[in-house]
């Protein structure tokens, strides 16, 4: 399986993987527990810090993958040929990394786990904007040349005192250019 997509989720979450565990003592309160590719699906008590890396949005079926010219994408002050006559085209591919930060068995006070839960959603957008995609290349011919964080969001819920959670995500994209 080499379809662009399915690069990119491989290779933010190898990249998430080394900063957000490897580099991180197992006693540092904000090292993700996981980090993985596609759905998250254990449990967040036991696993409370988690990232789960996707293409597309499930929860926003409009944020779709498209040319660079599509009219509802944003405007990044980035110009680009949308094509070349027998050349290809580019195009931007988009997805998100699920983040959750279940501080509900931890015992932190209100501020402690929101501080937390910040350092979390900061290394995640930190580190995968630095996620190099430049040597993908799939079966089908597109390459892959530059992957950004677009948007984020990251609230708090939570029931009692003492038993914070945070969840949200962060948005990417990533320029391809597609091979006729």
């Amino acid at each position: 399986m080499s379809g662009i997509q399915y690069l990119l989720v491989e290779r933010i979450a190898e990249s998430l993987t080394t900063e957000m565990q490897t580099n991180l003592a197992q006693s540092d309160p904000t090292r993700a527990k996981v980090v993985k590719p596609y759905r998250f699906q254990q449990s967040p008590i036991e696993d409370h810090i988690y990232l789960a890396i996707s293409p597309g949005d499930p929860e926003n079926p409009n944020n779709m993958d498209g040319r660079v010219t599509l009219q509802e994408m944003e405007n990044l002050k980035m110009n680009f040929p949308a094509g070349e006559i027998g050349g290809g085209h580019y195009w931007w591919r988009r997805g998100i990394i699920t983040i959750g930060a279940y501080f509900v068995t931890k015992g932190y006070t209100q501020t402690k786990a929101a501080g937390y839960a910040q350092q979390v959603r900061g290394r995640t957008e930190h580190y995968a904007e630095r996620v190099n995609v430049t040597d993908l290349v799939d079966e089908f011919g597109e390459r892959a040349y530059y992957l950004m964080v677009i948007s984020s969001n990251f609230t708090e819920g939570g029931g009692p005192e003492n038993q914070y959670l945070w969840r949200g995500k962060v948005v990417w994209q990533a320029l391809t250019h597609r091979v006729y």
